[in-house]
């Protein structure tokens, strides 16, 4: 953890030097690294299973004319007054079973399982209405091209932690499509530092097919929600007296996940004969079909261009028998 710690504080350091464009009345670009692991873990003991990590990068940015790519035009905006913010992201994710010395994992815990794939995203806040639509298209790959394994391995290698030994088994290739639709609506806001909003998230494709609903608290100094995706992260400096933020989220909610590929299997070649069972006499794992609970909360410092966060993901069980997961995230972004 230390070093993958330096690492990150590496980053933060080369990104701010390499950024000296003058400040604007609002930034139009924005990068963000985002790194997921259950072994950060701020209520209890890490650990290293069921889902167990994540790396995203994005690129996020705003246009002065309405887009002109036939995909942008297709995604719904939240009216004229709209902060329309457009993206683009590369995440890959990965899960385990509990036990990673094993070189026959076994098929009643959560299988080996990799994924990577591309996001474009827009994220349409209407500052006026207190309201937003985000929209997510999902294109990539499952299985040994997703090089899950190797990044695992990688990453394990590096900070001298144990070799996971079952990947040889680990689902196997297949494609990934998804829409994501999301609306939100501001519920209650009587002071500027003190937010609630209510959300509701629809997942449909070859990858995810689910269903969210949730509250948003927010609570400190920070720029209103529904101005737009990036001033949550940055303030430029001609607003220099508003420049730092300092804030806390809290998102309690119910999900539901109807088909999820990474454990379901793909909907071209389905699960890996191992994890069907057909090589051990154990009942194979059985996904969870039923609506479950789950919270998000964190801490985000925003000073100019830059910002930090740090979150921590109670998961639903994915797995019949399994309980809730615990996941942390850190987060930087950097603008301009």
């Amino acid at each position: 953890m230390k070093k993958i710690a330096i690492f990150i504080l590496s980053l933060l350091f080369f990104a701010q030097l390499s950024l000296h464009a003058q400040d604007t009345a609002s930034y139009t670009r924005m990068f963000r690294f985002y790194y997921d692991n259950d072994f950060i873990n701020v209520v209890g003991k890490g650990t290293d299973d069921q889902y167990t990590g994540g790396m995203r990068v994005d690129l996020y940015y705003t246009k002065h004319h309405d887009s002109r790519f036939f995909i942008d035009r297709s995604m719904p905006k939240a009216g004229r007054e709209a902060v329309n913010t457009f993206g683009w992201s590369l995440l890959q994710i990965a899960f385990t079973p509990d036990d990673l010395t094993k070189k026959q994992p076994a098929v009643n815990d959560y299988p080996y399982a990799g994924a990577i794939y591309s996001i474009h995203t827009l994220h349409s806040a209407n500052p006026i209405k207190k309201y937003s639509l985000q929209t997510e298209m999902i294109a990539g790959i499952m299985g040994p091209l997703s090089f899950a394994k190797e990044t695992q391995e990688g990453i394990h290698h590096w900070i001298n932690y144990i070799q996971p030994q079952g990947w040889d088994d680990q689902m196997p290739t297949d494609l990934l499509l998804n829409i994501n639709l999301t609306a939100e609506k501001m519920l209650w806001n009587p002071h500027k530092w003190l937010e609630l909003e209510a959300g509701g998230e629809l997942l449909a494709g070859t990858m995810t097919d689910g269903a969210d609903i949730y509250t948003q608290f927010r609570f400190g100094k920070m720029v209103p929600y529904f101005n737009g995706y990036i001033s949550q992260f940055g303030s430029p400096r001609v607003n220099r007296p508003h420049r730092f933020q300092l804030y806390v989220t809290a998102k309690p909610g119910l999900s539901w996940t109807g088909y999820y590929a990474l454990l379901d299997g793909g909907v071209f070649n389905g699960r890996s004969a191992y994890y069907k069972g057909t090589e051990s006499s154990a009942q194979p794992y059985r996904t969870d079909k039923n609506i479950h609970p789950f919270f998000d909360g964190g801490l985000v410092i925003s000073f100019g261009k830059m910002s930090w966060s740090i979150t921590q993901k109670i998961m639903p069980p994915l797995l019949l028998g399994f309980e809730p997961h615990a996941v942390g995230n850190i987060s930087f972004t950097v603008g301009w």
